[in-house]
């Protein structure tokens, strides 16, 4: 009869897990899997260092090995540095719609979703309209001020008269005033819309 997996037998030796904060022991198998991002690097200095050395011993200078290697090593620490630090990041950019995951249509993300299920539920049986009312009003002020800084740079706290002036008066209505009670109406909502898409 076979031992299932992970059940070792009697005649095989177990060892023991190390205690946590107990010091482990040192070896050549970590010291390299630790290394292993490093490994093109160090053998690129160790071949420049024995290269080098060699045209120094070829034009019959006596070359001082390790001060050769310690300026090597400064210089190739500081390219390095300059090499890692100067590269293009590259920005991870995230999935704003759960639709570009799963599907391609635009209404799969659950925050379109749960917004047409609010505004439905407003519109058809009064519920919860203030504070749909509300959410609307933020979102279509986020909307606004993002339009305007993306079309003319401006923040509308900043410079209000410049941005009043390149604003649309409606959106800018929206953007500093009270909404209106009936903003969850898709007769009142539709048009705005519209109109910051257009903008």
């Amino acid at each position: 009869m076979t031992r299932p997996d992970g059940i070792p037998s009697p005649a095989t030796p177990t060892t023991q897990a190390p205690t946590a904060g107990a010091p482990t022991a040192w070896s050549w198998s970590g010291a390299a899997a630790a290394l292993k991002p490093w490994r093109r690097r160090i053998v690129g200095l160790l071949v420049a260092w024995v290269v080098v050395t060699a045209v120094t011993v070829a034009f019959g200078t006596s070359p001082n090995v390790p001060v050769l290697l310690a300026v090597l090593v400064a210089l190739a620490a500081l390219l390095w540095h300059v090499v890692d630090h100067a590269d293009a990041h590259h920005l991870t950019v995230w999935p704003l719609v759960d639709g570009e995951i799963t599907g391609q249509g635009r209404g799969n993300d659950f925050r379109v979703t749960n917004l047409a299920g609010r505004l439905a539920a407003a519109n058809l049986a009064k519920e919860g309209r203030e504070a749909l009312v509300h959410d609307l009003h933020v979102q279509l002020q986020i909307l606004i001020r993002e339009r305007l800084y993306a079309k003319h740079g401006l923040v509308a706290e900043e410079e209000p008269r410049w941005a009043e002036a390149v604003t649309p008066p409606e959106l800018w209505q929206l953007l500093v005033g009270l909404p209106p009670p009936d903003l969850y109406r898709p007769d009142r909502l539709d048009p705005l819309l519209t109109r910051i898409e257009k903008w």
